[in-house]
């Protein structure tokens, strides 16, 4: 004598066991394919079994910095070779500028850092540059901003009075 199924969690579970016992023959099926579908008119319910996870891709499910991405699709390696011809265009400018306004040598401390302001922009901060002249070393806070390779504005170099040019013509510090 068979007992009558009275829930609805079993009917669903009773149907499905076929479905279950084919997961394992049907494995070589591609990613996303349906497996099974049950369908029982009696009751209006589906059941479908399919293989794969809905979270396959990372790229579906997580942000581009799990990726080792940042938001302009660069890499980790792309960003440090930017950040460091970043750096290497604004020490140029600023030794340039500095040799302009009249200051013999100009150091680099290690104290700066660079923030990525666009795909290919930065801005640097350079927290002790040190300005020498015969008479006096100046040491001040210089900044920079670099697009695309080029230096596209440059604050903090100091005025060097005693040379007596002042700045050069169409410059203003």
């Amino acid at each position: 004598m068979m007992k009558p199924i009275r829930t609805l969690g079993a009917a669903v579970v009773a149907l499905a066991a076929p479905a279950l016992f084919a997961l394992p023959a049907a494995a070589d099926t591609p990613r996303g394919a349906t497996i099974a579908r049950i369908e029982t008119p009696l009751l209006g319910a589906q059941v479908r079994l399919s293989t794969g996870a809905r979270y396959d891709h990372r790229d579906n499910f997580r942000g581009p910095r799990y990726n080792g991405r940042n938001k302009w699709g660069q890499t980790e390696r792309q960003v440090n070779q930017l950040t460091r011809d970043a750096v290497q265009a604004c020490r140029a400018a600023i030794r340039y500028e500095g040799r302009q306004a009249g200051f013999r040598e100009i150091d680099f401390d290690d104290d700066r850092w660079a923030r990525q302001i666009g795909p290919n922009g930065f801005h640097v901060t350079f927290n002790e540059v040190e300005f020498e002249t015969r008479r006096r070393d100046i040491e001040t806070r210089v900044s920079c901003e670099v697009r695309r390779g080029n230096v596209v504005s440059l604050s903090g170099i100091p005025h060097n009075r005693g040379y007596g040019k002042g700045p050069p013509p169409g410059r203003r510090w």
